[in-house]
């Protein structure tokens, strides 16, 4: 199980689910940045990653994967807002092919980095930075609705599969800082990690965005060791990590003990991206081959 190499033939599925709500615009990891921004450029990075990987010196990047990026709230009233993020020529889909993506960017903005001076020093410059994905506005984020963005991915990655039923099953990655409002979100993702392909059951990965002052955990093999209840939940709702996604925390550094779930507590923007790379089995190319 979960042996399956990513091809034309047998296409990856990738399903972000963002939580929208309004206390995601608080502030992230002591850092001037919202969370729901932190959390923007990580996607926006992620995609722009992902698309290189496909790309194999032909015009336009290989069909290798498949990507949604849902996001959720409610209105003022409570009633739940999910769906997908995607604008311009993609709106309205749950899932776009990375080629798709390639052609749609809804902006490519100039953004500063720093990056080797080939002297052994650091120089500023301006690299492009596309983007597919903006957060809301304030006044459009309000609850937490979970247990519906769940039960819409589950939909979404149910239909995926069974369109693809020899290849790797989907990977969700859910990015959150908070307790559902509407409902408990721990049956729903029960339900969501039944998905299966022939290759086996869907990965469900969360990242809880913590105001905590507590230290980050990443990967943790049991939910004792975190500190509060929302946490534990997601710890709970967490897949095991198959044996190929713990040698690959490994290689990043992670630790990654025997029982180890997919889940990380108080991220950094680092750590966000570390969990993204690990989940969507793209970060060890060597372990992943593209055909």
């Amino acid at each position: 199980m979960y042996s399956k190499n990513v091809e034309r033939a047998f296409p990856g599925c990738i399903i972000f689910a963002i939580d929208q709500s309004f206390s995601m615009t608080d502030s992230f990891a002591g850092s001037p940045k919202s969370k729901i921004e932190a959390v923007a450029t990580a996607i926006n990075r992620f995609i722009a990653d992902l698309i290189s990987n496909c790309e194999k010196g032909e015009e336009k990047p290989r069909h290798y994967f498949d990507v949604a990026v849902i996001g959720y709230t409610t209105d003022k009233s409570g009633q739940p807002i999910v769906g997908s993020v995607f604008q311009n020529a993609l709106a309205g889909r749950d899932l776009v092919s990375v080629v798709e993506l390639y052609d749609n960017p809804l902006d490519v903005e100039r953004r500063k980095k720093m990056q080797d001076d080939g002297a052994g020093g650091l120089v500023e410059v301006e690299v492009n930075f596309p983007v597919w994905y903006r957060p809301p506005a304030k006044e459009h984020m309000a609850g937490t609705a979970m247990c519906t963005a769940l039960s819409h991915v589950q939909q979404t990655a149910q239909d995926w599969s069974m369109r693809n039923p020899g290849s790797f099953p989907p990977v969700v990655i859910h990015l959150t800082d908070g307790e559902s409002t509407d409902g408990n979100a721990e049956p729903y993702a029960e339900v969501l990690r039944t998905v299966a392909t022939q290759d086996g059951e869907l990965l469900l990965f969360n990242c809880h965005l913590s105001s905590s002052t507590a230290e980050p955990v990443m990967f943790p093999n049991s939910e004792h060791i975190l500190p509060d209840d929302y946490a534990k939940q997601l710890f709970r709702m967490s897949s095991a990590l198959p044996d190929k996604m713990v040698q690959m925390a490994e290689v990043k550094g992670l630790s990654a003990a025997p029982g180890s779930r997919g889940m990380v507590f108080n991220a950094d923007s680092t750590k966000m991206l570390l969990l993204i790379s690990v989940g969507t089995v793209v970060a060890a190319p060597e372990n992943l081959v593209l055909r």
